[in-house]
């Protein structure tokens, strides 16, 4: 086990596990949404929604809290420097892909280069069915530019969720007992 917080690492693993694999679960939900679009309609997209998100925020949740552990560790065992925000950085690397997709998504607005948008759906599976409410085409032409305030929004699940649960796992909060057990204080 090293002694050093590497940092460089964690943020790498941020978007190789935060991003990635909420992508391949979300690839998932997109899945089970499309198959269900049609009969649930505007319910299914809020349903499945909520699905997605609730994916993101627990991979993150899940990388954020074992990062928060290690880094403590290391804090109390070899003076490393206590990083109790990192999680922030963490969230933001692992939103990093859907920034630039949104970023492109503007280029293809703005008619500098084609239509992305259904490449930008696929990249940001995991939020497709919000993504689908305003966005319903598969033409960036025919989305509205206010579009853009809530794709700007999304990305920020990363970020909370990355941020919360690494400094869950710093300060050692133990979530099952919080939520499954009265405090007697």
């Amino acid at each position: 086990m090293e002694n050093k917080i590497n940092k460089k690492r964690l943020l790498v693993g941020a978007l190789i596990k935060g991003y990635l694999e909420s992508e391949l679960l979300g690839l998932f939900v997109f899945l089970f949404f499309w198959a269900v679009s049609k009969a649930f309609g505007l319910f299914g997209n809020i349903l499945f929604g909520f699905m997605g998100v609730a994916t993101v925020f627990c991979v993150m949740a899940d990388y954020g809290l074992k990062q928060g552990e290690k880094a403590i560790k290391k804090v109390e065992l070899h003076g490393e420097e206590p990083c109790r925000n990192f999680g922030l950085a963490i969230g933001a690397m692992a939103s990093l892909p859907s920034w630039l997709s949104m970023f492109v998504l503007i280029l293809s607005k703005a008619e500098i280069i084609g239509n992305i948008l259904p490449a930008y759906k696929i990249i940001n599976a995991f939020f497709f069915p919000i993504i689908d409410i305003p966005a319903h085409t598969a033409d960036v032409s025919e989305m509205h530019p206010a579009c853009f305030i809530l794709f700007a929004i999304l990305p920020f699940v990363f970020i909370l969720s990355g941020w919360l649960s690494f400094r869950w796992g710093y300060d050692r909060v133990d979530l099952k007992s919080k939520l499954l057990y009265k405090n007697n204080k």
